[in-house]
C-alpha cells in the first residue's frame, strides 16, 4: 500500500491556494466579476418590472375585473 507524503500535499495545497488568489485579485477576473455582479442586479430588476407588468395586464384583462372599478 502506498503511502501519503504529507509534506508533498502540504506543500501542492499551499500552491493551489497562492494560484486561487492570484486567479481572484488578477484584474480581469475582477473587472469580470464586478460585470456579474452588476448584471444579475439588471435581471433582478427586469424580473421585478415582468412580474408588475404581468400582474397589471392580469387585472386589466380579468372578467372579474371588468366593471368593477378596479381595472387600471
Amino acid at each position: 500500500m502506498s503511502r501519503l507524503n504529507l509534506a508533498h500535499l502540504a506543500l501542492a495545497a499551499a500552491q493551489n491556494i497562492q494560484v486561487a488568489d492570484e486567479v481572484r485579485s488578477d484584474p480581469a477576473v475582477v473587472k469580470a466579476a464586478k460585470q456579474f455582479a452588476e448584471d444579475g442586479a439588471q435581471v433582478l430588476r427586469s424580473g421585478d418590472a415582468l412580474v408588475r407588468e404581468v400582474q397589471s395586464s392580469w387585472r386589466r384583462h380579468s372578467p372579474l375585473t371588468e366593471g368593477t372599478g378596479t381595472g387600471e
